[in-house]
């Protein structure tokens, strides 16, 4: 983030909780260079209330609501934030601040001033979990419950005071809740409930802790404590059922509403004014002064209750923090409103393609070494940044597969798609819903055996005649095609491997040959010289052997053709290319070459060799972006030598540096990472481009006002066009080169000045100078 987006964007928070959020842009403002999230909004884990706000904790940010106009907006590691996994907030009215725990310990404090992380937790010589389960503020002190013990915060100068141990014998021990009234602390802890005199000389002394029996039981287990009407009231986590206890009169009591909990876990135990709020399995318990249950909320009418927190606010509204539907809002008497950003429901992405500026996911999952996950969450597609998912309760046929692992676009039908599934068969869908499911029944697909019903399909890949080829893993016809007139045809490996073997990504070269991933075996070429005839093909196996491949490793993990029609591998031990694929059949030796780059330390070795490249992605420009499954995502030059980019978890806001898959959306550029954590994108500098210009060439920003700092992008340019600025009187401003059909300008002239108000003139032409353009572009200083 440059310095002035960063004090713009400093500035503008502090209306966070004082006036009201700008609505998110269309997917179409995300500017050159910028990101954006694309992570599930529905989940709600906690909820916290300022003046006029309602902030909404997911595990992957903060949603917020704007009472007064009902705006919402999120905020993420993308705005500031520095992790992703939430796992608790709370808000401080002395410091007009919100602090957020994170499951790896992490913490940030946001103020007017921007955000403030503290990693202390995070960074600390502690074995074991550091996650932060629970915060309360009191004053200018915060505790934070954490899975070791209690952390001591000074919210002011953001610095750790102390942290308590107060396990057995000054043990760690698990904090799920705490509680504090005037004088008294209460732990919720893995070794029962605990207090202390909050006027004790040393509360890091484990000695001024004391056990408070509740059950009897001497291995009991808390995670919620709150005080209810002088009533303390705790939840027992008891193995099969959680039991609520409330201290009455010095005795304790069991509580059960008289039908029973509506499950055998208590999401949470919260109090909010009056009430006493228990979330249990598929209901809201609201229990009044006496504990009596005042009543329940078993519906949303439509919808059914998953509530993880809730809360009245000021105005007596109840909110109910939804485990799938969102932040729930009570407009009255059984009438409630979901509110859900747009986004996917889960944050399973694993296969991605875009066409027309649509992307699709698969968000299934199959190990490399051939394990199912078992994901039936139907697939997803964007358009317009707005989210559809098509899911197994709306199409039976989605109920009878399972992990969706590939999916791959008609190439004459933008709105369709062909789903992979590792356990059922391959899908054919639309935007509208699911068109056919294509099994051992009405196609040449086959089951491992006849003795189970793994029918795993690892990929699809349509040719230039129009034929579907389809991968069929362990199966002894491991290649099918269905042809446009309906028809399935299946092909053998021709004894290049066995039926035991694994078949997943498929892709085509510029000769129409199928290059097809065989985990753990290499890759596997094919080329059928009649479709007539089903024993007429070409087949070889590519291994790590000299003269047949020597690929870097034979356990191949990503596949992809270049604009020059180079087909660059992926393997466990970095990337290798072969430069004439159309040799492949030639009955002569032919190898996948490594290139040479120079390391970080000034020694040579071969590009990644140290990373296992999961996925292969070709910009517009040519460029290869590379995802790896420990280091993130690298962009590297068209010939492989030189990093252009490099972004992982700590230097940017991916979510995760294990990357499954990348997809580039020609027409923006913007560039989509799927990930292990969720789905994120990036806008990069390059589009696709063709061999012409076209027609609706522009420049944008368009004009340039005063105080912009950020790219101007020249779009619709002939591939790698050679692009010359000038002003009205032809002098040179700037001049390079085209990133595929888009040249970026970054609003300097060539001695790093601001170029004047004034027109300025984009000359744009080919390399052999018949393909030639101009357009204008109006700057404001």
């Amino acid at each position: 983030m440059n310095h002035i987006f960063r004090t713009l964007y400093l500035l503008s928070f502090f209306t966070f909780f004082l006036f009201a959020f700008p609505i998110t842009g269309k997917a179409t403002d995300l500017a050159i260079g910028q990101w954006r999230h694309h992570l599930p909004n529905n989940t709600i884990i906690a909820l916290e209330e300022t003046t006029d706000r309602i902030i909404a904790a997911t595990p992957y940010g903060l949603v917020v609501y704007n009472k007064l106009d009902k705006s919402m907006e999120r905020i993420n590691k993308v705005d500031g934030l520095s992790d992703f996994g939430l796992t608790a907030i709370a808000w401080s009215d002395q410091h007009n601040a919100m602090l957020i725990g994170y499951e790896n310990g992490n913490l940030d404090i946001m103020t007017p001033d921007g955000f403030h992380n503290v990693p202390d937790i995070m960074q600390a010589s502690i074995l074991g979990s550091k996650q932060i389960n629970h915060i309360v503020t009191d004053g200018n002190t915060a505790l934070l419950a954490c899975d070791f013990g209690i952390v001591e915060l000074n919210i002011s100068d953001r610095l750790i005071r102390d942290t308590w141990f107060i396990g057995p014998d000054g043990s760690m021990v698990n904090i799920n809740h705490l509680w504090l009234t005037d004088t008294m602390i209460y732990a919720a802890t893995n070794a029962g409930l605990l207090f202390a005199d909050q006027d004790a000389p040393n509360l890091a002394d484990f000695r001024n802790w004391h056990r408070l029996e509740v059950s009897g039981n001497g291995n009991e287990v808390f995670n919620y404590v709150v005080s209810h009407h002088n009533r303390l009231v705790v939840n027992r986590i008891d193995g099969s059922a959680d039991i609520l206890y409330f201290l009455d009169g010095g005795e304790w009591q069991t509580f059960s509403p008289p039908e029973g909990f509506d499950d055998n876990t208590n999401r949470f135990v919260r109090t909010s004014g009056d009430h006493l709020l228990i979330g249990s399995g598929f209901r809201l318990y609201i229990i009044d002064k006496d504990m009596m249950v005042k009543r329940e909320v078993t519906g949303y009418y439509p919808g059914t209750p998953r509530p993880n927190d809730a809360r009245y606010d000021a105005e007596n509204t109840l909110w109910i923090a939804d485990d799938r539907l969102g932040l729930v809002r009570e407009r009255g008497p059984q009438s409630y409103e979901s509110i859900i950003l747009s986004g996917p429901d889960r944050d399973n992405a694993y296969g991605l393609a875009i066409a027309d500026n649509r992307l699709w996911v698969a968000p299934g999952f199959a190990a490399y070494g051939g394990s199912n996950s078992w994901i039936q969450h139907g697939y997803y597609f964007m358009e317009n940044g707005r989210w559809t998912r098509y899911s197994r309760t709306q199409f039976p046929e989605l109920a009878e597969i399972a992990d969706i692992i590939h999916i791959s676009v008609d190439p004459g039908n933008p709105k369709r798609a062909y789903a992979s599934a590792w356990w059922g068969g391959m899908v054919v869908v639309t935007t509208d819903g699911v068109v056919k499911r294509y099994d051992e029944t009405n196609s040449t697909l086959r089951k491992r055996s006849d003795s189970d019903d793994y029918l795993r399909v690892g990929g699809t890949v349509m040719d230039s005649q129009g034929n579907l080829w389809v991968t069929n893993s362990e199966v002894d016809r491991p290649l099918s095609v269905l042809k446009p007139n309906g028809d399935w045809m299946s092909f053998t490996s021709g004894g290049t491997f066995g039926t035991q073997t694994r078949v997943r990504e498929i892709i085509l070269d510029d000769f129409d040959q199928k290059w097809i991933n065989l985990p753990g075996n290499g890759i596997f070429v094919f080329k059928e010289n009649t479709l007539e005839n089903t024993n007429d093909f070409n087949a070889r196996r590519l291994t790590t052997q000299a003269g047949n491949g020597s690929l870097p490793n034979i356990r191949v993990h990503s596949l992809a053709r270049d604009h020059n029609g180079y087909i660059w591998v992926g393997t466990e031990e970095g990337v290798a290319v072969f430069y004439s694929p159309g040799r492949v059949f030639s009955g002569e030796a032919i190898d996948a070459q490594r290139i040479i780059v120079e390391q970080e330390d000034g020694f040579l070795g071969y590009l990644l060799e140290s990373e296992t490249v999961t996925a292969i992605t070709v910009d517009g420009s040519n460029k290869k972006w590379f995802g790896t499954e420990r280091s993130g995502a690298f962009l590297l030059s068209a010939d492989g030598r030189e990093t252009v980019r490099h972004f992982n978890k700590s230097n940017s806001p991916m979510p995760s540096n294990n990357i499954f898959d990348i997809a580039i959306n020609g027409q923006t550029g913007e560039v989509f990472f799927a990930t292990d954590r969720g789905l994120v994108s990036y806008r990069g500098f390059a589009t696709a481009a063709t061999t012409r210009h076209k027609d609706d060439v522009y420049a944008y920003p368009n004009p340039v006002r005063p105080g912009y700092e950020g790219y101007i992008a020249v779009k619709g340019l002939v591939r790698n066009a050679n692009v010359k600025i000038t002003d009205i009187n032809g002098n040179l401003v700037w001049e390079t080169i085209a990133e595929g059909g888009q040249a970026i300008w970054n609003g300097r002239d060539l001695f790093g000045r601001k170029p004047a108000t004034g027109v300025y003139l984009v000359f744009s032409t080919n390399d052999d100078g018949d393909e030639t353009m101009v357009t204008k572009i109006m700057f404001i200083n």
